[in-house]
């Protein structure tokens, strides 16, 4: 058979189904493997309602009940209002899961030395059934982006302590 031949021959519809079939499936697989990709950006829901993404993973042990982390943060409502971050307060501070907002120490347990986090609760994880404060906007969410500098293995004891010290010396007179 000729070239000229083969031009004018009827391609057999077996083989244009089986090429379409092809670019289905490649199309597919493409489809699969960026909804695969895109896990990372949904963030894992607890039963408490927490919303928790981790944005860069960090090393070591996630932060226990009994240590303390540095940690710059941001906190922002619904609409991206910023109402906190550790800028604000000379940079990044240390928590204990004792002394920060139950959604807050519930996310510190899912957080690691080096990582990044961004976590949204609603406000009843973060002040129960009463009012929030003044400065937060009324049922609206709370969204932290966190960044964890260091996590000291016992520091909780520690701030405990001082904690105690700083008030004992604020409640002694001037001399």
């Amino acid at each position: 058979m000729s070239v000229a031949e083969a031009a004018h021959r009827p391609a057999k519809s077996g083989r244009t189904v089986a090429l379409w079939l092809g670019f289905l499936l490649i199309i597919a697989a493409g489809i699969g493997l960026a909804w695969i990709g895109a896990g990372s950006l949904r963030p894992t829901v607890t039963t408490s309602g927490l919303q928790f993404r981790t944005v860069k993973s960090g090393a070591g042990e996630p932060i226990g009940r009994a240590d303390a982390a540095v940690m710059d943060y941001v906190l922002t409502s619904d609409d991206g209002t910023v109402l906190d971050s550790s800028e604000s307060h000379g940079g990044a501070q240390p928590f204990a899961m004792d002394q920060v907002f139950p959604g807050f120490a519930e996310a510190m347990t899912r957080m690691q030395e080096g990582g990044q986090y961004r976590f949204t609760m609603p406000q009843k994880l973060a002040f129960g059934a009463g009012p929030p404060p003044p400065n937060f906007p009324k049922d609206s969410a709370l969204t932290f982006e966190v960044r964890v500098q260091k996590v000291v293995r016992g520091g909780a004891a520690m701030m405990q302590q001082m904690q105690a010290q700083q008030q004992q010396g604020a409640g002694q007179p001037q001399q």
